[in-house]
Parts: C-alpha cells; sequence; structure tokens
C-alpha cells in the first residue's frame, strides 16, 4: 500500500482524510507548524513532526498538501522538493477524491453556511440507521470525539469545501446544498466566479441534488440550468419537529438530512429521533460552561450573514439577558470584501457590548489592508470597541454579563476555553 504524507496534517479536513487513509490501509505521516491541536490527538505517537522539511519525504508515494500552503508559502521546499523527486503531489482533497472515495456511494455538502453540521447530522442519521458510514467534516462531533468516522459500507459522507474549487475532485451520487453567498474572496474574483464553482459542481452530481430553493443564491445557481440530478426542493418540506440546537437556520439544516433519509430508504420515525437528539457541534454554538455566573459560547461564524444569525439565536434563547460578544475578523481579504455587510451586522446587533479584535490573518500575509480599528470606527456605535485578547477577557470578568460569545475562526475558541480556566480575579 502506498505511503502518503500529509503537509499541513493538523488541519480540520487533512487531520480526518489522513486517519481514514490509515483505516483503508495506508501508510501515513504528516507534518504542520502546529502539530498539537484538538485535530492531532488521535494520531499515534511520531506520527506528527513539526515544521516542514524535505527530509520527510522518504519513502513516499504522495505528498497530500492543504491548499493553503500554495497560498501561505508558495515556495515551500517539501512540495518543491516532491515534484523534483517525482512525487505525486496532491491537495488532500484531491487524494481524497481519487484514492478514498473511489467505488464508494458519495454523499457530500455543499454551501457557504451550515455545511459541517449538515454533514454531522447526516453521518449521524446513516450510523444511527445502521448504514454503517465512513465521515470526513471539518469540526469536531461530540458524539464521536473526533471530525471523521470510519465505516464499512460504501457510504462516504463529506463535507464539500468550495474554497480553492476543492469540491470539484468529487462526483457525488447525492449532494445537499444549503445556502450560496459570497465568500472566500481571496480565491474567487467574484459572485459570478463563486456560483460557476456551484453550478459545476452541480453538473458533477449523478442522482440527486438537495437544496433550498427559497435561498436567493441557490436560484441564481440553478436559473436557466437543467442538471443530469434530480432537484428536491427541502424548503418546501420543512420538519414540524422542535430541535436541541439553537438557531432557527438549523431547521433547515435538519429538514435537508430528512429529506436525505428519505431517499435512502430510512424509516421516518428513526429520522425524527436522531434530528430531534442531534445536540451540537464544537465550536457551532457550542455551550462550554460558566464563569463567575457567566454562560461562555463559542462559535466558528466569520461570514457576516453567521454572525448575524447566530447573534439572532443566541438573543432569542436570551431574551432579556445582558449578552456580550468577542469578535475576531477572519482574513483581510474577507474583511475588506465584506465590509459594509460586517458594519451592518454589528451596527444592528442586538447585545450589550461587542469586543473586536485583531484581523486573525489565516492563510494570508499581513497586509493591513484593512484594519479592525477601522471597523469599529465604521460601526460607529458606542458599545463596541476595538480590544487586545487580553484586555477582552478582563473587561468580560468585570463586565457583570450574563452571556457571552466568542465568534470566530481564529483564536476566540482558545480565548473562551481560556476564560473558564481563570482564576475568579486576574
Amino acid at each position: 500500500m502506498k505511503k502518503v504524507h500529509f503537509l499541513g496534517i493538523g488541519g480540520s479536513g487533512a487531520s480526518a482524510v489522513a486517519l481514514i487513509a490509515k483505516s483503508y490501509g495506508f501508510e501515513i505521516s504528516g507534518c504542520d507548524k502546529v502539530p498539537n491541536s484538538d485535530f492531532t490527538q488521535h494520531f499515534s505517537k511520531g506520527m506528527v513532526k513539526e515544521g516542514h522539511d524535505p527530509k520527510h519525504l522518504a519513502d513516499i508515494d504522495i505528498l497530500a498538501v492543504t491548499p493553503a500552503i500554495f497560498s501561505a508559502d508558495p515556495d515551500n521546499e517539501e512540495v518543491k522538493v516532491a515534484k523534483e523527486k517525482g512525487i505525486e503531489v496532491l491537495t488532500w482533497q484531491e487524494f481524497m477524491g481519487k484514492y478514498l472515495e473511489k467505488d464508494k456511494f458519495v454523499i457530500a455538502v455543499c454551501g457557504t453556511h451550515g455545511k459541517s453540521t449538515t454533514t454531522a447530522m447526516a453521518g449521524l442519521l446513516l450510523e444511527n440507521a445502521g448504514l454503517d458510514p465512513t465521515v470526513e467534516l471539518g469540526a469536531i462531533v461530540p458524539h464521536w470525539g473526533t471530525n471523521f468516522r470510519i465505516g464499512k459500507s460504501k457510504y462516504f459522507v463529506t463535507e464539500a469545501d468550495e474554497f480553492n474549487d476543492n469540491f470539484l475532485v468529487s462526483h457525488p451520487n447525492i449532494t445537499i446544498m444549503t445556502t450560496v453567498e459570497m465568500d472566500h474572496p481571496e480565491y474567487f474574483a467574484d459572485f459570478e466566479n463563486y456560483k460557476e464553482s456551484f453550478k459545476q459542481f452541480m453538473w458533477q452530481t449523478k442522482d440527486k441534488i438537495i437544496l433550498n430553493l427559497s435561498d436567493p443564491g441557490i436560484q441564481e445557481v440553478i436559473y436557466n440550468e437543467t442538471f443530469p440530478a434530480d432537484i428536491i426542493d427541502y424548503s418546501h418540506h420543512l420538519i414540524n419537529f422542535s430541535l436541541k440546537i439553537l438557531g432557527d437556520f438549523n431547521i433547515l439544516n435538519a429538514s435537508a438530512v430528512y429529506q436525505l433519509g428519505l431517499i435512502l430508504g430510512i424509516e421516518p420515525t428513526t429520522i425524527k429521533r436522531v434530528l430531534s437528539s442531534y445536540h451540537t457541534l464544537q465550536r457551532r454554538l457550542e455551550y462550554l460552561g460558566n464563569y463567575q455566573n457567566t454562560k461562555v459560547y463559542s462559535d466558528f461564524g466569520h461570514h457576516p450573514t453567521e454572525i448575524k444569525l447566530t447573534i439572532a439565536a443566541l438573543r432569542k434563547e436570551y431574551p432579556h439577558k445582558k449578552i456580550a460578544v468577542v469578535f475576531q475578523p477572519h482574513m483581510f481579504s474577507r474583511t475588506k470584501a465584506l465590509f459594509p455587510e460586517f458594519v451592518n451586522v454589528f451596527k444592528n446587533a442586538p447585545v450589550d457590548q461587542i469586543y473586536i479584535l485583531d484581523i486573525y490573518p489565516s492563510r494570508e500575509p499581513i497586509t493591513n489592508i484593512i484594519t479592525s480599528q477601522q471597523l469599529c470606527l465604521a460601526i460607529d456605535r458606542g458599545d463596541v470597541n476595538f480590544s487586545s485578547k487580553k484586555d477582552s477577557l478582563k473587561l468580560i470578568e468585570n463586565g457583570n454579563f450574563d452571556v457571552v460569545l466568542f465568534l470566530g475562526a481564529g483564536e476566540t475558541h482558545d480565548m473562551a476555553r481560556e476564560l473558564l480556566t481563570l482564576p475568579s480575579t486576574f
């Protein structure tokens, strides 16, 4: 069996794919600049090396690379040497599509928002229905304690990410499409380009496309197109039972999975039981605990629409409580491209205090083409302040808040967990 080295194995997707590949019989290794994370705890000792080094390529057949490397480190020595040696170089998504999805019944979940939650719901449904799926997604499912599940059946459930056209490696049997709204301006030139990527993915779907036809972006994607797969509009078949998770948007996610269950022949009583008992994912409006009588939540939301809906869900749950939000913008390009939307969302956010941190650069160089200070000034609201990570934690402690939401795709989750470990005074 081939030996595969994962460059950037600590990522939420690459880590899952590496361990699924191991279960398929591949011999795997990996490296990452940050080798210890929630996503690397299931690797055996010595399997994940710190940093990048061409020495990692000894006896390697395939180098599976996280796509962020190509923008953040375009002259990466491991990639360069691998190509010189004739080693097969793929993104980890290309590796998954070529080697892991082969001969599988692939169920893909795509969309600008809600992918991880919907993928987790789908995976748990198939598991509880006895279909024993393999599942790959970009968040940890508490029921599994991992961001993957290894199954022995033909079913392969995957969270299909549009960034870098990553999802075009898949030719799914069934696709669930949640929403389509401009994102990833660091890769897509404009919304037309973004929609074309989704349109191509729909053309690659073989049997069924389950989508939300009430979504304006999806309407534009499918306009005047006749795809080979059958279209099923789940917005006209919403579930009529309550969920344990917050957010009206999750009714749509659950409704999509309900339709998936019916297509797969799963009993409606089983579908209802699984969905109504679904809890949450890590960093998806996740309740972490109490700090000095303040309820602490963490959420991955970093797009204006996600932020708006997440805050609305929290306010609906706590209509008369004092709520603070600690937000870290994610990437300079996104903050600049969606600046008016960010301003509008926070200007109208139904909360009592907002602390905005420095922008998290992620895979981008630090360009400062836009700053969090500019965002705060544009919001022009007395209870919106620029803050450092350390100061925001102090302000939370002294603010007598009932609820605090740590929001963003960068360091806010670690901040929330740090808050819960602090003594009663700094």
